[in-house]
């Protein structure tokens, strides 16, 4: 609700109190103690016994008559929220088991020598992961706990030696190979030991910096892909192509001994929104996109409105709807368009950035290397696109002296942001997250192998070419004459 009247910033301070509980109210005090950098998880239950011992001293009998109020009805809403609380600790409960007991495995894909084939093959491998099996029944999901396959696609960069990764459930291996053998032949894929286990991460020798990211509204509105930058045409002549995954490569292949540069992208078919085993009609993807394209038209239409004073023509405009859009707008509206013809996923988007802090170290700890991650995925975020940009950062600098006590906070958030990518947690358990929406387009422009006109030699490729002998080789004696 907001407060009466509006210009909440120009009341006097006394009725800035009383109206400090409406949305411009509340707005101004979060912004107020974010300016000062309180918690607010630490500072609203002190503002609410404040305001609630203010209550009481100005008018008892109020107090008393509210408090009343929800105890006679308690039998209302008690059974709902202990519903919901039982329900939401009952779905953690049975994912965790579930969870465990899944057996992963992490394989390591050296690149083919030559990479001919455009994004476009890796858009079909990722098609092959669009299986949203794995939940069975109703009964399944709520009782044990199971839930679709989720994939992590990675590039981790290790001392400056880059490798591509796919961690996955092992039931799927045979099948995920399978599938990248044919697209990418000369490619040679190995179940390896985790490369996060390989790394003795404390925080007595190692500091560590990470972010997690998401994409602008609407989602719907893809980043500048592979498509837009022409990498479909033109296979034959790779060296004319600008691939905007060589800026990460570069970034990642940049860095010395007991340096970490990590970037995983976990991926989940994207289904039906949930509610905890519930499946909901609401969609929030194609809502979005619709929602998109017609503040894109009602913009175009208000603009061509403001060149006349005539009434009667502004309604004849507004019946023009798409023939005023810009070239920009046009091209927009088509990328939206397109984005509803693909396949979709739910993703987490995590980049960390691991270094030892000891002075012995060759290379030790970068700072500056935390702001090119936080730029990590700027080659994709174009004028009239969408972008990734940071939601949160996974390991916070704090400031002020009351937001930290012996680093106590942010050593948990380090160690939490190690957790989280070691594991892999991003949805369900332990770690649920809200979900960036993603098409088999735009995943494939940011993680796929780079063509053979990249020659950083942090790349780990396969040393030559395989080939495999001919099938009419003679397999027993010779029959010719000695």
């Amino acid at each position: 609700m907001a407060s009466p009247g509006g210009g909440y910033s120009k009341f006097p301070w006394w009725k800035k109190v009383l109206f400090v509980w409406t949305h411009d109210g509340s707005a101004a005090f979060a912004k107020y103690i974010n300016d000062w950098a309180f918690d607010p998880l630490a500072v609203i239950p002190v503002a609410f016994l404040f305001f609630i011992s203010i209550a009481v001293a100005v008018d008892p009998q109020a107090v008393e008559a509210t408090l009343a109020m929800v105890i006679f009805l308690s039998p209302i809403w008690l059974p709902l929220f202990l519903f919901v609380f039982f329900w939401v600790t009952w779905m953690h409960y049975i994912r965790f088991l579930f969870w465990f007991k899944a057996e992963m495995c992490l394989l390591e894909i050296q690149l083919p020598p030559e990479v001919t084939k455009s994004p476009l093959a890796m858009e079909l491998f990722l098609t092959s992961l669009h299986n949203a099996g794995g939940e069975a029944t109703f009964i399944a999901r709520i009782w044990k706990g199971s839930f679709r396959p989720i994939w992590s696609l990675e590039i981790a960069s290790n001392e400056g030696r880059i490798g591509f990764y796919i961690h996955l459930r092992r039931n799927w291996r045979s099948i995920i190979e399978a599938r990248l053998y044919g697209q990418f032949p000369e490619a040679k894929i190995t179940e390896v030991e985790d490369y996060v286990h390989k790394v003795p991460f404390n925080l007595e020798e190692y500091d560590i910096f990470g972010a997690e990211y998401s994409k602008g509204e609407p989602q719907a509105l893809p980043i500048k892909s592979y498509i837009d930058y022409g990498l479909d045409k033109n296979t034959d002549t790779p060296e004319i192509q600008i691939d905007p995954i060589t800026n990460l490569v570069e970034l990642l292949g940049n860095i010395g001994k007991d340096q970490y540069f990590w970037m995983q992208i976990i991926v989940k078919p994207f289904k039906k929104e949930e509610w905890y085993g519930f499946y909901r009609s609401h969609d929030p993807f194609k809502e979005g996109a619709k929602k998109g394209i017609a503040d894109i038209t009602n913009k175009a239409i208000a603009r061509a409105q403001e060149l006349t004073g005539d009434e009667a023509e502004k309604k004849k405009v507004g019946t023009r709807g798409a023939m005023l859009l810009s070239p920009g707008e046009k091209n927009q509206v088509e990328a939206i368009e397109r984005s509803l013809t693909k396949l979709l996923f739910e993703c987490g988007v995590r980049v960390l950035y691991i270094s030892k802090n000891t002075v012995s170290s060759r290379d030790p700890y970068h700072g500056t290397n935390n702001g090119a991650l936080i730029r990590f995925f700027d080659a994709y975020k174009q004028p009239g696109y969408n972008g990734l940009g940071v939601t949160s950062r996974l390991s916070t600098y704090f400031d002020y002296p009351w937001q930290d006590w012996m680093d106590i906070r942010q050593n948990i958030e380090k160690r939490n942001a190690w957790f989280r990518y070691k594991h892999r947690a991003y949805f369900y358990v332990p770690y649920d997250q809200v979900p960036v929406y993603m098409t088999t387009e735009e995943l494939a422009t940011i993680w796929h192998f780079p063509s053979s006109v990249v020659k950083t030699p942090a790349l780990d490729r396969v040393p030559s070419r395989r080939s495999e002998a001919p099938i009419n080789l003679p397999t027993g004696p010779s029959n010719l004459p000695v």
